[in-house]
């Protein structure tokens, strides 16, 4: 039986694949465990440059499988529980897309919806085909993406608003427009667009570029005299280091 997520090591760079192709790459419960596993060993990697991650056929990723939930007249679990056995799970996963020290690269086709569309967004880069698609339909289920919302603070929160109480798929150019994706290209051309970015980041320090993920998430966070002092010291502390 086919791994539901790849994973390869090339050199300096890590590729992750949600290989669940015919049904558009849903995650389950056991993918999302092996996609923490797998992020946070990545974490302790000194010579991890990047980490690569896409789905497998014509999606990207269409969000989390559902479960078959209790039977007819079962208790429902306490907020405890189910905190335990649902949300904190998903929410591992963006802890170590956040604690990984390296940039995480999302590479999109086709659609990206609930969970993919918040694994987009807590990438470092996203670079989207031109046919790609996202949404967040979890209103539909009753449920308030509130977790989805909490990988999803590089996007506008007007746009992000209307993407979850329409619950309308947005396209790639509207995805750049709002700050879901960094770049879009024509789909033929994602491949060679992400071996070039490689090859590009290939000529670059790793601490250089692990500084970028961490002052882009926490340093441009702080006020606007604070963000300054931390640019002039960490610039300094990175050009007087012993290489």
């Amino acid at each position: 039986m086919a791994q539901q997520i790849q994973f390869e090591r090339k050199g300096p760079f890590a590729h992750i694949t949600f290989n669940r192709p015919k049904s558009g790459n849903p995650i389950n419960d056991a993918m999302l465990t092996r996609l923490t596993a797998i992020m946070q060993d990545l974490g302790r990697q000194d010579d991890l440059r990047a980490v690569v991650l896409r789905g497998a056929g014509a999606d990207f990723c269409t969000g989390r499988e559902r479960g078959k939930g209790k039977p007819p007249g079962a208790a429902p679990d306490s907020a405890y529980v189910l905190h335990g056995k649902v949300m904190a799970r998903i929410l591992a996963v963006y802890k170590a897309f956040r604690d990984c020290p390296a940039p995480i690269i999302s590479v999109i086709q086709g659609r990206a919806l609930g969970f993919g569309c918040a694994l987009v967004g807590g990438s470092d880069v996203a670079i989207a085909g031109e046919a790609a698609r996202f949404s967040l339909p979890e209103m539909t289920h009753g449920t308030a993406p509130t977790l989805a919302m909490s990988a999803l603070t590089k996007v506008s929160p007007k746009a992000l608003a209307d993407m979850i109480y329409s619950m309308d798929e947005i396209d790639a150019e509207t995805a750049l427009a709002t700050g879901l994706v960094g770049r879009v290209v024509p789909t033929s051309a994602l491949d060679e667009t992400v071996d070039a970015l490689l090859a590009r980041m290939m000529e670059y320090d790793i601490p250089q570029i692990r500084t970028v993920k961490r002052f882009i998430a926490r340093g441009l966070t702080l006020d606007p005299e604070t963000t300054s002092d931390l640019a002039g010291y960490t610039l300094a502390t990175l050009n007087t280091r012993a290489k």
